[in-house]
């Protein structure tokens, strides 16, 4: 299994997707916040990331996410049981960019399932040397409309690394910076 999301510059990407044999590769564009609405929905369906100050702080997105791609919205949908994780991808027309009706669309182009834990570590894996790579303001200049999704990045990675939600602190109320830091900058196996 492979998620790569590079080749970003001036408000595009390409993400590059492999699994079950299968390999796709999608272009979203700055019309939507691709990465960061993909992150956020991965961390709601993930039982550690409930950010335990704060129930849905990571809402549940029914019907998934759209990424805009051009005359096409590609759609991610996740359905989670246990440690089986289903994800379908589906292409939809963008009538925003495109009014004449397109008949071969909506089209189901992947429905497959995977572990759930193979998959978000993969991810996490490619947001790591995403951000160690371009840095948190390196990514916004590159994306431009939106900023890297350092906070579904941090609960996922921390959910990966240690197997339990990150805790807030009874004194402050929040968080303990250095940790994040030092989650941020932590290297994963």
């Amino acid at each position: 299994m492979k998620f790569n999301y590079d080749d970003i510059r001036s408000g595009n990407a390409t993400c590059t997707f492999e699994i079950n044999d299968k390999k796709m590769e999608f272009y979203p564009s700055f019309h939507s916040d691709a990465l960061g609405d993909f992150v956020t929905y991965l961390a709601s369906v993930h039982p550690l990331c409930k950010l335990s100050w704060k129930e849905g702080a990571f809402h549940k997105r029914n019907g998934g996410i759209e990424w805009h791609t051009g005359p096409v919205l590609l759609c991610w949908e996740f359905k989670r049981d246990f440690e089986d994780l289903e994800i379908i991808i589906t292409e939809k027309q963008n009538f925003i960019v495109e009014r004449k009706v397109n008949d071969k669309l909506p089209k189901k182009i992947l429905k497959t399932k995977c572990n759930f834990e193979e998959f978000v570590l993969c991810v996490v894996k490619e947001l790591d040397r995403m951000i160690k790579q371009r840095g948190i303001l390196g990514y916004r200049q590159e994306w431009q409309y939106y900023t890297f999704p350092i906070d579904g990045f941090l609960a996922l990675k921390h959910a990966c690394l240690y197997k339990k939600p990150f805790e807030i602190t009874k004194k402050n109320s929040g968080t303990v910076i250095e940790d994040e830091l030092n989650l941020l900058l932590s290297t994963l196996e």
